[in-house]
């Protein structure tokens, strides 16, 4: 049975690639060096400058994407924020282990441990768009993003919310980086953070493309992959493009079960490597969906050691 769609009526990021640009301006990033980090925008249309100083990275980020795909939608207030994050704020996580240490546990200032939660970044963004609705947020260092938005799409299908914003952020910072090079993780791949903003909606007046499905699995991802096409009346011819989460290199092995004469793309050169990074990925879709003049499918393709996510896209214009 086909399912029925949501869609996106904005999105946007801080990456990267230059502040909120769009596919147009899209550039590789530098593949060598440890880290490639976010270009941050000026914080000051989004979050008043006494305030934006004492607060961490990450959470500046997600308010200020989140505001910009509020705006670029025309929408005052979403009625849930749902935000996904692998690992949360770990700069301010850092900073309260080391106070630790250096205090021998005594005299500890709690507000770096109250700011360090992951949650905190759904409570920012409700904070400064006076959002008293829904607010949930998904930690998992494989497939946070997409955990988000199943819950999203759970949302607005059941009709519990019109619009929905979801946020997707993760931050790099020297003392998580070294920790998991150590244990092999990045395996010299470039490392990267970012936030990526979405305005979700049931309506698809002014929407710039679709979400028809998501799935995650892990085992069997050729099986499943089957499934949720049949389950939306789908074949492979009538899919356009596949979008993947290689990065430049890496051995195209684990998504060995993709049929020949797909074609296949590619998102982590623009983006690099980080635990939400898929949510870029999505926006890709969304971007060359919308330039493609809002017609045909693109399927979105994740692997992270050994889990599977498959989101389903398509323009305004498919049958």
């Amino acid at each position: 049975m086909k399912r029925s769609p949501v869609y996106i009526k904005a999105s946007s990021h801080i990456s990267a690639q230059e502040p909120f640009c769009t596919l147009e301006s899209f550039s590789p990033i530098p593949q060598e060096g440890a880290m490639v980090l976010c270009k941050d925008p000026d914080f000051k249309p989004f979050i008043p400058p006494m305030v934006s100083r004492r607060m961490n990275s990450i959470v500046k980020r997600s308010i200020a994407v989140s505001k910009y795909v509020l705006d670029k939608a025309g929408i005052k207030c979403p009625d849930a924020i749902v935000s996904g994050t692998g690992i949360g704020c770990v700069g301010d996580t850092e900073v309260f282990l080391n106070q630790m240490l250096d205090n021998g546990e005594n005299m500890l200032n709690p507000s770096k441990f109250i700011c360090s939660t992951p949650n905190t970044i759904g409570s920012q963004i409700a904070i400064y768009l006076g959002c008293h609705g829904f607010n949930s947020t998904h930690v998992n260092d494989r497939f946070a993003f997409e955990g988000a938005l199943l819950d999203s799409v759970m949302l607005l299908q059941k009709g519990s919310a019109d619009n929905v914003i979801v946020c997707a952020a993760d931050q790099m910072t020297e003392g998580l980086y070294s920790l998991m090079d150590r244990e092999t993780y990045w395996k010299g791949i470039p490392v990267s953070e970012g936030a990526v903003g979405f305005v979700l909606s049931n309506s698809p007046e002014g929407a710039v493309a679709a979400v028809e499905d998501v799935v995650m699995t892990r085992s069997n991802p050729s099986w499943e992959l089957d499934r949720m096409l049949r389950e939306n009346a789908l074949e492979w011819k009538d899919i356009d493009a596949v979008v993947t989460s290689l990065l430049p290199g890496e051995d195209p092995g684990s998504f060995a079960f993709l049929p020949e004469g797909v074609p296949q793309l590619t998102y982590k050169q623009y983006c690099g490597q980080y635990f939400t990074a898929s949510a870029f990925g999505l926006l890709y879709c969304g971007e060359l969906l919308q330039r493609g003049g809002k017609t045909g499918r693109i399927l979105l393709a994740s692997c992270s050691r050994g889990t599977y996510s498959f989101i389903l896209t398509s323009g305004l214009c498919t049958n």
